[in-house]
């Protein structure tokens, strides 16, 4: 008998074998480089700065910065109450828009409301109209879909407020909402990280300024933040 011939199904059975592990391989790569993208999206893009770069709000007086769960829940419920209610339709069609039009910034913030969970992060949630403020222990923050996250150091009515006016965008912009509005925010925030000087007029450009503007923002937000209430478009 040849042994040639008996070693050829053996060799093939082996090539067989090396290409399907490659091809295992190969998917796994794949699955690991999609994961990894879109954690480095949603990092990117929480990344973004929260709120007006004011001294009163960047580095407040240790006495009125929530340092507990208590105070957090307090400071919450006051910010919450400043800011007026919509009504029930106007709360149900937002939350249609989230499940629909707004999604992929829905799945986002539904992606890295999971991952502060996995990490501790998340000091405390609350409700407010058709949204879910989430209060982190880091120092990032970010509005996607119906989640405002705000770190528990920068806790103040005009974060949620610009944050929500970012959410007012998403409404406008839909599925675009990430290519519009998050890509100009996360290249400006970046060019104010190499230009700090550039940083100085970061809330005075396109798409910040109108987040401030959507959201009722007050205007002299840098000497009396919290003065003004006025009501979100719906």
């Amino acid at each position: 008998m040849d042994p040639g011939r008996e070693a050829r199904p053996v060799v093939s059975l082996l090539l067989r074998r090396a290409g399907y592990a490659r091809r295992v391989e190969a998917a796994t790569v794949r699955r690991r480089v999609c994961v990894l993208a879109l954690f480095v999206l949603v990092g990117g893009l929480a990344g973004v700065p929260l709120e007006r770069p004011c001294a009163a709000q960047i580095d407040p007086d240790p006495a009125g910065r929530p340092t507990n769960a208590v105070q957090i829940a307090e400071r919450l419920d006051a910010i919450v109450e400043s800011i007026p209610a919509i009504p029930a339709e106007t709360r149900l069609r937002r939350r249609l828009a989230h499940a629909t039009f707004c999604l992929p910034q829905n799945v986002l913030g539904i992606l890295y409301y999971g991952l502060l969970q996995v990490l501790g992060d998340v000091l405390d949630t609350w409700e407010m109209n058709e949204m879910t403020i989430v209060v982190t222990g880091n120092p990032l923050g970010a509005s996607l879909g119906r989640y405002i996250f705000v770190p528990a150091f920068a806790l103040t009515e005009d974060a949620v407020r610009h944050e929500y006016g970012h959410t007012m965008q998403g409404y406008r912009h839909g599925p675009f909402y990430l290519l519009f509005e998050g890509a100009a925010s996360f290249l400006q925030a970046a060019i104010s990280v190499v230009f700090p000087s550039y940083a100085r007029g970061y809330f005075d450009r396109w798409p910040e300024n109108e987040a401030d503007e959507l959201g009722g923002v007050s205007k002299e937000a840098s000497t009396a933040p919290e003065t003004q209430t006025p009501t979100p478009p719906d």
